[in-house]
């Protein structure tokens, strides 16, 4: 994706995305604990709370690519 650096809205969209990516990386870790001690009752709970994740970071990845497409169309447009 390619933020802005001077555009709020760039940074916030951003910050949100890399929380939501640390996040993700985090509940990864717990997957595999949980998958290395055999709890297949904790797994299921972790891959419910990844997948939600998941589908926050896609609709931060949209919300981004929206806004980067019709604030900054010109950035993107000329390829600079």
């Amino acid at each position: 994706m390619n933020f802005v650096d001077d555009c709020a809205q760039c940074k916030r969209i951003s910050g949100k995305y890399e929380a939501a990516t640390l996040e993700w990386f985090r509940v990864q870790g717990q997957l595999d604990v949980a998958q290395y001690l055999y709890d297949p009752a904790k797994s299921a709970g972790i891959v419910s709370e990844l997948s939600a994740i998941a589908k926050r970071r896609q609709a931060l990845r949209d919300a981004a690519m929206h806004h980067i497409e019709n604030a900054h169309a010109t950035r993107t447009a000329g390829g600079s």
